[in-house]
């Protein structure tokens, strides 16, 4: 970062910052709680991986989001969900194959929170049976019609393998290998979808080489289809069991191509779009029913799309549709604090959009959805910083195009776009410069918002890195990684002065008057260092879900009074902290009060409000399904045996607040007993109130 401190000096004569409303305090001070906003919600259905069982006669729909496989019927109805040790699937549900002969299911597992078991079995009734650690990472597969499972290396090698899996072992072992790599016919770049059809040949798509390959069941090459027309994104394949026509999701194109057996195109369906019939952001697996239907899992549009073989739309379910909380948080990692209004805008990474509230917990706009263009296209945003001076909300699209996002502060006009690597994780402003930190293989990139030119760059020696807080008074730049507890001081040299050590895992900084403040994200708390000694000044929160607790806090920023706000990825919320005194001590109960539950286009929504004079902490929501006994977990996305509380959304005064939840997947034709409970700032409960409702 040589000459970085001439830049800003260069940059401080060009931009004025606003004075600050109170004079910074000299002394960390004593924080606590204030208020919570938002909460944790996600949709019944984020579709990614779908599977016909011709065995059970039911599909089987991965929901990418909470990682739960949803059994559903034929016309759309969910009927429940694959049985999960613990309740969850230690990673992210990727692609789903289905043994014809018995019904058995697998599924490719990914992503963070993966455990060895790249491939999870399942009986046919959704009961899990065991594990397979295979020797790559597995975000595809398919199973033949003798049982074979096939898996590709999916984005990294160039292998397809041909697996025979052994109950009795527990073990699959390779009885084909294809390793071709390279570009020319029938070789491999970067595999993805693939399927099978009666004979047993394997399609498979390369997004490397932009063709779909076809190998018959011994390995040997057949031909390539789709030569010059994918121009992008390829995902799943499906082969129609009737005619043998192979349908290929063209996601780049939000199309869906077919070839003929032979490999010759014959037609293609669908659109981009948000109608029926489109797609947001392409398709992702596909499949056929027993009666030639085609299912596509559309995962930006949260459904599943049914067509006829001959591509006529026919259906999109679950219908109605079953959303997530349009005020709730799928999986919050960033946020900023409007300089004027104190409103709290935060980047919502799986809810592919930017949620704005207001001082009071009141949502004011939801901006955002999946996609790779502007205005309205974001693709898992995890960086949101405001630029102090004019206000404007810049974006952070972590996986890539549209990249580097500049709106106005009502989202209302795109302002600048900037092309930056993939892999922003962190945005930060200083001094009239945009900082952001390109999480692996790490560095970090300075703009100037007004040309949207890099004017620096500093390449990491330390490896992956998280978040970055600037000390506009001195220039430095403390950095936190990825993989280590510790956080770098860089200087405008570039050089590393400093290493600080954390308790855990850092993510995001901020810098206030003589104080740096740490996102521990493992330690689940807010560490406080002096920005010139390096002195340990304290913390703020600990470990939990309740009232002044954290879980996994990411983003942090302060208002200007001073408030500090961060964001909690584990508990799908942002908490506001004060130096102001909390309320004293008192032992007098909350009101709660349940207005409904209400159903919503088949959604259970608990309403109601809730007052003390201390001020409303938390209102806490139970839904039990009467018939089965078993609660909903909204953590978890599924009906578990455990009698769960779910945190509900709150907004309003803090004495007198009104809330609302969402259960998001309810079944039909059942009965549910809803609870509300809340708590007040002293920890005091109230009586519990109930009704009772009936989905249709």
């Amino acid at each position: 970062m040589a000459a970085l401190a001439a830049l800003v000096a260069a940059a401080l004569g060009l931009l004025t910052l606003p004075a600050l409303a109170a004079p910074v305090p000299a002394g960390p001070g004593t924080y606590v709680p204030q208020r919570i906003y938002g909460g944790p919600s996600q949709p019944a259905l984020a579709a990614w991986g779908i599977a016909y069982n011709r065995v059970s006669n039911e599909l089987l729909v991965g929901d990418y989001l909470s990682s739960q496989i949803r059994r559903m019927s034929l016309d759309g109805r969910i009927l429940g969900d694959l049985q999960n040790p613990g309740n969850r699937i230690s990673g992210v549900a990727s692609a789903l194959g289905v043994d014809p002969r018995d019904g058995a299911i697998y599924l490719a597992v990914t992503g963070e929170g993966r455990t060895s078991a790249d491939v999870r079995k399942y009986d046919k009734t959704g009961r899990y049976l065991y594990g397979l650690d295979m020797p790559t990472s597995t975000t595809w597969l398919t199973v033949d019609s003798a049982g074979y499972l096939w898996v590709p290396s999916a984005y990294k090698g160039a292998r397809l393998t041909r697996y025979r899996v052994d109950d009795a072992t527990q073990r699959a072992t390779a009885v084909l290998t294809l390793a071709k790599a390279g570009t020319g016919p029938g070789q491999f770049g970067s595999l993805t979808g693939l399927g099978t059809d009666a004979a047993n040949n394997v399609y498979v798509a390369d997004v490397g080489n932009k063709v779909v390959h076809a190998y018959s069941a011994s390995g040997s090459w057949r031909f390539d289809m789709g030569k010059g027309l994918f121009k992008g994104d390829i995902r799943g394949v499906a082969v129609d069991p009737a005619s043998g026509q192979i349908h290929v999701a063209n996601s780049a194109a939000g199309t869906i191509e077919v070839f003929s057996p032979t490999g010759s195109r014959i037609r293609s369906y669908a659109s981009l779009g948000t109608g029926n019939g489109q797609f947001v952001d392409g398709a992702r697996q596909l499949t056929f029913s027993a009666a030639g239907q085609m299912y596509a899992a559309d995962y930006g549009g949260q459904r599943v799309q049914r067509f006829t073989a001959a591509g006529a739309f026919v259906a999109a379910y679950p219908s109605p549709a079953l959303p997530m909380d349009r005020a709730g948080i799928a999986q919050a990692r960033a946020l900023d604090v409007d300089p004027v209004t104190g409103d709290v805008v935060v980047a919502d990474a799986w809810g592919q959009r930017v949620l704005r509230y207001a001082p009071d917990g009141t949502l004011l706009d939801s901006h955002g959805r999946r996609g790779s263009t502007t205005p309205d296209g974001m693709n898992y945003p995890k960086g949101v910083a405001i630029d102090p001076s004019t206000r404007n909300v810049w974006i952070a699209n972590f996986e890539g195009a549209p990249d580097l996002v500049g709106f106005d502060k009502g989202f209302d006009t795109v302002v600048r776009r900037i092309v930056t690597p993939r892999f922003i994780n962190d945005l930060e402003w200083s001094n009239g410069l945009l900082y952001a930190l390109e999480r692996r293989p790490g560095a970090l990139h300075v703009y100037n918002p007004a040309t949207g030119a890099e004017v620096r760059r500093w390449v990491s020696t330390k490896g992956l890195i998280r978040g970055v807080g600037v000390d506009a008074g001195s220039g430095n730049v403390w950095i936190t990684s990825d993989t280590k507890p510790e956080v770098y001081v860089v200087a405008p040299s570039g050089a590393i002065v400093r290493t600080v050590t954390l308790g855990g895992l850092g993510w995001d900084v901020a810098i206030r008057g003589d104080y740096a403040y740490v996102a521990d994200t493992t330690g689940n708390k807010i560490s406080i260092f002096h920005r010139t000694t390096y002195a340990a000044a304290g913390t703020i929160g600990a470990a939990g879900s309740r009232f002044g607790q954290l879980k996994m806090p990411s983003g942090i920023a302060f208002d200007r009074a001073g408030d500090l706000f961060t964001v909690e990825t584990g508990n799908g919320r942002v908490q506001q902290f004060s130096t102001r005194q909390g309320p004293g001590a008192e032992s007098t109960r909350p009101g709660v009060a349940l207005t409904g539950p209400g159903l919503g286009a088949g959604q259970v929504t608990a309403t109601g409000t809730a007052h003390d004079a201390s001020g409303v902490a938390t209102v806490s929501v139970r839904v039990k399904d009467v018939a089965t006994g078993r609660y909903w977990n909204g953590a978890l996305g599924t009906w578990t045996s455990t009698g769960t509380w779910n945190a509900a959304i709150l907004w309003g005064p803090n004495a007198a607040s009104t809330w609302r939840y969402t259960v998001t997947s309810t079944l039909p034709q059942r009965s549910y007993k809803v609870e509300a409970q809340a708590t007040d700032r002293r920890g005091n409960p109230s009586t519990i109130a109930s009704q009772t409702v009936t989905v249709p």
